[in-house]
C-alpha cells in the first residue's frame, strides 16, 4: 500500500486527477445505489401495502365465500324443507281424501284441486271463472245456512269457516260436503281471498239419517215412535196455543194381543202389528200422524180438529177399520181394540198431560169390557188417584194382618159329605172396609203385589188344611186360586213344593185352580209347570170352564184333574135354557176324559137336582154354604 501511495505521489497531478475521478465515480455509484436503495424501499413499501390490500381483499373474499357457502347451505336446506313439505302436503292431501279450493272473493272465481273436481264428478275448471258459484253447486235448501256461516266468519265471529251442505254433482244428484276454510283480509278488514278444503261426508250423513230414523221411528212398523210423537205433539200444541186451535190424541191398545203372541208366536204377532200399522197410517195420511209406543200400543194424533164430534166420527171409522179380518200365514184373525181419546186443551195443555189423559181414557175403555173407546173425563182421573191410594194400602195388608181367608165348602154329591173347600181371599181395610176381591185382585196383579199376597194365601190355606187333618177332620182338599202372575214366575213349581214341604201337607190335598185365560198367557210353558206339579201329586182344576177359550185340543194337552163349570151355565139351569144341555154335555165329556166335575155357584134345589141327575161329582155355592171364616168352617164340619 505504501508503494502505491508513493507511486501516486510520485506521479503527481495524474495521481490527483485519478483520485478525483475515482471519488466522483464512487460518489455517482453511491448516489445511484442510494437512489436504487430508496426506490427499492419504496417498492418494498408499495409491495407491502399492496400485499396488505391483497390480504384484506383476500380476507373479504374468504368471508364472502363463507357467507355464500352459508347462504347456499341455507338455500339448500330451505329447498329441501320445501320439497319435504311438498311431499308431506301431497301425502296429507292424498291421505285425507279431501279436495282443496281457493276462492277469489273479489271476482267470485273459485278453483279446486283435482280431488275436489272428482268429488263432485265435475270436469276440471268447470267453475273456475264462473260467477255466483255458490248458487251453481249448493243445494237451494242449504244455501242460506252456508252463506250465514260465511258471513259469521267474515265478520270475525268465528276464526274459521265451516259448513255442511249438499253440493250438486255433474250427474244431477247431490253429495254431502263438509267445507272448511279461512279468509285473508285487507287493511280495511275486507275479505280478499279464501282457501280451504272439501270433505265428502255423504256416507256419514246417510248413517246419521239412518241412526236418526232408528231413534225416531219404530223398527218393526216404520211408524213414528214415542220420541218422535212427543216432538210433533209439542210443536203442534205450541202452534195451537197461539191460534186458539184444538187437537185430539187417540191412545189405542189391541185387545188380547198377548194371547196371540203366546199362542202363535211373536213372528205371527209382528205380522199382525205391521198390518194394523198400515191401516192406522192410511187413516191419517193427510190429517195427522200414527205412532207406535211399543208392544201393542199405538197413538193417533190429529193436530187440527174443528169439534169433538169430528173425533167421534173418526174413532168410529178407526174401530171399523181395525175390526176387518187380517190373514197371517193362512189363518184369519179378528182383531178388536180399546181406545182412549183426549182433546186439547180441555184434557191437557202439554204433551205429558195429553198422553196421560188419553191413556187413562183407554184404560177406562179396557175395564168397560174392551172393544170400545172412551173420551177422557175427570172421573177417570179420580179413579186413578183412588187406585194409587188403594195400591199404597194394599202394600201393607200382609204386614198389618188385614188379609183373611174364608173357606167355602165343596159338597161331594156321591158321599153326601164335605170333601174339600175353596180358599177365598178377603181384605178388611181400616180405610175402605170390606174390599171385594174383584176390586183389589186385579190391582194386585197389575202392580206385582199378587206375588207376595199369593204366596201368603197358598201357605195359609195349606196350613189350615194341615190343621184340619191334625185335628182328625179328615183328608180335606184345599183349592187355591192361582194368578197368572204367580204362574208366570220362573220358580213357581219350587214355591209350591217348598210350601208343601215346610207345612207337611200331602200334595194330593192341594188343588190349584187355574182359569182358562191364565193358561193361555203362555200356554206351553204353563202346561209344562202344571205337569211338574201334577207329577208331585198336586191336583189341578180348570176354573170357570166354558167362559173362555176352551177347546178339546187344549183339554187334551192339559194335565188337569178337575173341571169347574162356570157359574153362568149353572144360573140358567132352572129356566130350561140351552145352557142346561151344555152343562150336561160338559159333565159327560169330563167323565169320558177321567176328570172330576165341580159346579160352582149352586144356589137352588132345582140346580142341585139337575146336577145330581147328570152325575156331577162336586158342587159348591150358597145352597151348601157361603164362604166361612176358619172357626165357623170348623164348626160346620163338626156340626
Amino acid at each position: 500500500m505504501d508503494t502505491i501511495f508513493a507511486n501516486i505521489a510520485d506521479n503527481g497531478l495524474v495521481s490527483n486527477n485519478y483520485i478525483y475521478v475515482t471519488i466522483i465515480v464512487l460518489g455517482g455509484i453511491v448516489t445511484y445505489l442510494l437512489a436504487n436503495v430508496q426506490k427499492y424501499k419504496q417498492t418494498i413499501k408499495l409491495l407491502q401495502q399492496q400485499n396488505e390490500e391483497f390480504m384484506t381483499v383476500h380476507e373479504e373474499l374468504s368471508a364472502q365465500e363463507e357467507e355464500l357457502r352459508q347462504n347456499f347451505n341455507e338455500l339448500y336446506l330451505r329447498e329441501e324443507t320445501i320439497r319435504q313439505n311438498d311431499e308431506i302436503y301431497q301425502l296429507v292431501t292424498e291421505g285425507s281424501n279431501d279436495g282443496l279450493w281457493i276462492w277469489d272473493i273479489v271476482t267470485d272465481a273459485k278453483t279446486m284441486s283435482e280431488r275436489g273436481w272428482n268429488m263432485l264428478k265435475l270436469p276440471e275448471n268447470a267453475i273456475t271463472t264462473k260467477a255466483k258459484w255458490k248458487q251453481t253447486i249448493v243445494h237451494p235448501d242449504d244455501l242460506p245456512r252456508m252463506v250465514a256461516e260465511l258471513e259469521r266468519h267474515f265478520s270475525g265471529q268465528t276464526p274459521f269457516y265451516q259448513a255442511e251442505y249438499r253440493a250438486k254433482s255433474a250427474q244431477g244428484g247431490y253429495r254431502w260436503i263438509l267445507s272448511r276454510g279461512k279468509a285473508l283480509f285487507d287493511s280495511n278488514g275486507q275479505p280478499l281471498r279464501m282457501a280451504g278444503s272439501y270433505t265428502d261426508i255423504t256416507d256419514r250423513k246417510y248413517k246419521e239419517e239412518r241412526i236418526k230414523h232408528m231413534a225416531y221411528y219404530d223398527a218393526l212398523t216404520g211408524l213414528a215412535n214415542r220420541e218422535r210423537l212427543v216432538e210433533v205433539v209439542k210443536e203442534a200444541l205450541c202452534s195451537a196455543a197461539s191460534s186458539d186451535g184444538r187437537a185430539a190424541l187417540v191412545f189405542i191398545d189391541i185387545d188380547n194381543f198377548k194371547r196371540i203372541n203366546d199362542t202363535y208366536g211373536h213372528s205371527w204377532g209382528d205380522k199382525l202389528l205391521i198390518s194394523l200399522s198400515k191401516r192406522l197410517e192410511a187413516l191419517v195420511v193427510e190429517t195427522g200422524m200414527a205412532a207406535r209406543l211399543g208392544g201393542d200400543e199405538f197413538v193417533i194424533f190429529l193436530p187440527v180438529i174443528a169439534k169433538s164430534e169430528d173425533v167421534t166420527a173418526y174413532a168410529d171409522k178407526m174401530m171399523h177399520v181395525l175390526e176387518r179380518p187380517i190373514t197371517v200365514n193362512g189363518h184369519v184373525f179378528h182383531i178388536t181394540a180399546s181406545a182412549g181419546i183426549a182433546i186439547y186443551p180441555e184434557h191437557g195443555d202439554n204433551v205429558e198431560d195429553f198422553l196421560r189423559t188419553a191413556d187413562m181414557a183407554m184404560y177406562s175403555a179396557k175395564t168397560s169390557g174392551k172393544h170400545t173407546y172412551r173420551f177422557f173425563d175427570k172421573s177417570m182421573q179420580d179413579a186413578v188417584v183412588e187406585k194409587t191410594l188403594m195400591e199404597d194400602r194394599l202394600r201393607q195388608t200382609v204386614y198389618n194382618n188385614e188379609l183373611k181367608l174364608h173357606y167355602q165348602p165343596q159338597y161331594n154329591m156321591n158321599s153326601g159329605q164335605i170333601g174339600g173347600f175353596e180358599a177365598l181371599l178377603r181384605w178388611k181395610s181400616p180405610d175402605y172396609g170390606m174390599v171385594s176381591p174383584l176390586k183389589f185382585i186385579a190391582l194386585a196383579e197389575e202392580t206385582g203385589l199378587i206375588l207376595g199376597i199369593g204366596n201368603w194365601v197358598l201357605r195359609e190355606a195349606c196350613s189350615f188344611s194341615q190343621e184340619l187333618y191334625a185335628r182328625g177332620q179328615g183328608r180335606l182338599c184345599t183349592a187355591v186360586n192361582i194368578s197368572v202372575v204367580q204362574l208366570m214366575q220362573a220358580d213357581f213349581v219350587q214355591v209350591v213344593a217348598a210350601a208343601l214341604s215346610e207345612i207337611g201337607l200331602p200334595p194330593e190335598l192341594l188343588e190349584l185352580e187355574i182359569t182358562e185365560s191364565v193358561l193361555m198367557e203362555r200356554f206351553e210353558d204353563n202346561v209344562r209347570k202344571l205337569g211338574e206339579l201334577r207329577s208331585m201329586g198336586v191336583r189341578i182344576a180348570l176354573d170357570d170352564f166354558g167362559s173362555g177359550y176352551s177347546s178339546l185340543t187344549y183339554l187334551k194337552k192339559l194335565p188337569i184333574t178337575a173341571l169347574k163349570i162356570d157359574k153362568a151355565f149353572i144360573d140358567d139351569i132352572a129356566v130350561g135354557d140351552h145352557n142346561s144341555a151344555i152343562t150336561g154335555s160338559i159333565i159327560e165329556l169330563a167323565h169320558e176324559m177321567g176328570l172330576v166335575v165341580v159346579a160352582e155357584g149352586v144356589e137352588t134345589e132345582e140346580q142341585f137336582a139337575y146336577l145330581k141327575q147328570k152325575g156331577c161329582d162336586t158342587i159348591q155355592g150358597y145352597l151348601i154354604s157361603q164362604p166361612l171364616p176358619p172357626e165357623e168352617f170348623i164348626a160346620k164340619l163338626q156340626g
